[in-house]
């Protein structure tokens, strides 16, 4: 064989790598690494911090001479960024990797709004899905709102939760890339275009998770939540890959659109079929904690960090709905026979359940940790409604959800800053007085993921109720209405308990640092305006019902 006819061969076995599909997930990735090794050189950052500022001017200036304006900038903005971070901040490494990586997915937002001007959408109208990978990635409507999701989801996450790391003594030199490599898993999950990328990614994003959940090493309450999510998780991922292999067996293929067209063939066995959709709901229910699968929820939500556990809240069940999304509207849409009525049922289950049990809670992360199951069956509506309106509407939904739910654990940091302990409805008694500001945005917050008119949340649950009514889920409708009702009732009395009460002296005042206000005024503000002004964004996720199928 000569060796023209071998690299002739070789070059049609490899698949290209479109470098603009999976654009946005390089710039977390490559400086999770680059802070590793800064951790690494301790004392000598200057080892790491030169190299990198020659790699990324390098790579910067090149892809520039390749007409490729955007990425090239954002090269050469992150190679700079870690050696001027080095010079601002000699001696506080925790304040070099903080700017380094909220620089590192400012880039991963810019090249996603970038990828979605060029690529997705070049007429900023219409989504025109794209394959990258060899069709292992998807570029859709879903990977664009995962991306926005969960990249602003970190990138406010890292300044709210400063303070509270250095002040318990738990900020150390993982955190950082460890929510890096988490937040490139998810971002991946909501890309993912078959089964091993799928679950590949899952398992990036747990993994680093179940780390951050246990973070305190001291606190036997954070090392009990890491060891129930480490030990929970790692049984619903082996049972959900139990049911991709028998999905795999039933139709020969991995990738979800050739699984969705091979399961409405006559030769598909439907019994196998039917098993592997079953275990993968099984799997992917405890990742978005419905209803039977939740019981992990509040014990992780209240052991893990604080900080972690806002981003857990807001970041994962985007993560998590996107696989839902693709899995069940791709791979299972001709066994929507079986899996409506399923999840239908569990929404209602979720939804009663969440709203109920939180009444009687007295703890302000439990409190939040069941209002995250309620939001899970809300969001489920969307799904179930199996339309181009239920997904758009529950994308937007998780959207809405993540910033507001983001904004309140950050006022609970603050609270719990000043006592390092359980925040309780006690310890928000006559917050309305001695800190207005930060009692009204947590109060905006509340009324947002209440879905209070004005706010975000309310239109985010406006259009997953009119999805279902849409298709016919009246009573599932019903059902979420009445458990909106309930929930109101728990979110305005701890509104009540900020601004009708009287302050108690001796519980002194919430430490608020500068990232932690700035963090939650951001929050804030994007809950007022995009429940104000939706119709930008709103018009975006209309066009996202765009799937590659």
């Amino acid at each position: 064989m000569s060796v023209s006819s071998f690299l002739a061969q070789t070059t049609t076995l490899v698949p290209p790598v479109e470098w603009a599909g999976i654009a946005p997930e390089l710039p977390p990735t490559a400086m999770a690494l680059a802070l590793l090794l800064l951790a690494v050189a301790r004392k000598r950052p200057e080892l790491v911090s030169l190299p990198a500022a020659l790699v990324g001017l390098g790579l910067g200036g090149w892809l520039i001479t390749q007409d490729q304006i955007v990425p090239g900038a954002v090269a050469i903005g992150l190679g700079i960024v870690i050696p001027a971070a080095v010079f601002a901040f000699p001696r506080r490494q925790s304040m070099v990797r903080v700017f380094a990586a909220a620089a590192s997915l400012v880039g991963a937002l810019v090249l996603t709004v970038w990828q979605y001007a060029t690529v997705l959408a070049p007429d900023l109208a219409v989504i025109v899905p794209q394959e990258a990978l060899a069709g292992a990635v998807a570029n859709d409507g879903i990977a664009l709102f995962t991306r926005l999701t969960v990249y602003l989801t970190a990138l406010l996450a890292l300044p709210i939760g400063y303070g509270y790391l250095q002040d318990r003594r738990i900020n150390k030199a993982e955190v950082e890339p460890l929510l890096l490599l988490t937040v490139v898993g998810m971002a991946a999950l909501g890309t993912a275009n078959d089964l091993i990328t799928l679950f590949v990614a899952l398992e990036v994003l747990s993994l680093a998770l179940y780390v951050l959940a246990s973070l305190a090493r001291r606190d036997r309450r954070s090392q009990e939540a890491g060891l129930k999510y480490f030990v929970l998780g790692t049984v619903a991922s082996t049972i959900m890959l139990y049911g991709m292999a028998l999905t795999f067996v039933a139709t020969g293929s991995v990738d979800l659109p050739g699984i969705g067209a091979a399961m409405g063939l006559v030769t598909t066995p439907e019994l196998v079929s039917v098993l592997g959709l079953g275990l993968v709901t099984v799997g992917i229910g405890f990742k978005v904690s419905l209803v039977p699968f939740q019981f992990w929820t509040p014990d992780v939500y209240q052991g893990s960090p604080t900080n972690i556990t806002g981003f857990m809240a807001a970041a994962v069940k985007a993560a998590g709905f996107a696989a839902i999304l693709r899995l069940y509207l791709v791979a299972f849409d001709d066994l929507a026979a079986f899996w409506v009525p399923i999840l239908a049922v569990f929404a209602a289950l979720t939804m009663i359940y969440g709203a109920v049990v939180a009444i009687v809670q007295h703890d302000l992360k439990r409190i939040l940790a069941y209002s995250s199951i309620t939001h899970a069956g809300y969001a489920t509506i969307g799904v179930v409604a199996n339309s181009d309106a239920g997904l758009s509407s529950t994308l937007w939904y998780l959207l809405t959800y993540a910033i507001g739910t983001l904004g309140a654990f950050g006022c609970v940091i603050a609270l719990e800053r000043r006592r390092r302990g359980e925040v309780t409805l006690l310890d928000l008694r006559g917050l309305g007085r001695s800190s207005p500001a930060l009692a009204g945005i947590l109060a905006l917050s509340l009324l947002s993921l209440a879905g209070i008119p004005g706010t975000a949340g309310f239109v985010g649950k406006l259009l997953v109720f009119q999805a279902g009514v849409a298709s016919g889920l009246v009573w599932l409708v019903v059902i979420g209405v009445l458990s909106s009702v309930v929930a109101a009732f728990f979110y305005l009395r701890i509104a009540g308990t900020m601004f009708l009460e009287e302050p108690d002296p001796a519980r002194g005042l919430p430490v608020v640092s500068t990232g932690l206000s700035f963090g939650v005024s951001v929050a804030a503000t994007l809950v007022l305006y995009l429940g104000v002004f939706p119709q930008p964004i709103l018009q975006i996720a209309e066009s996202a019902a765009a799937l590659v199928r």
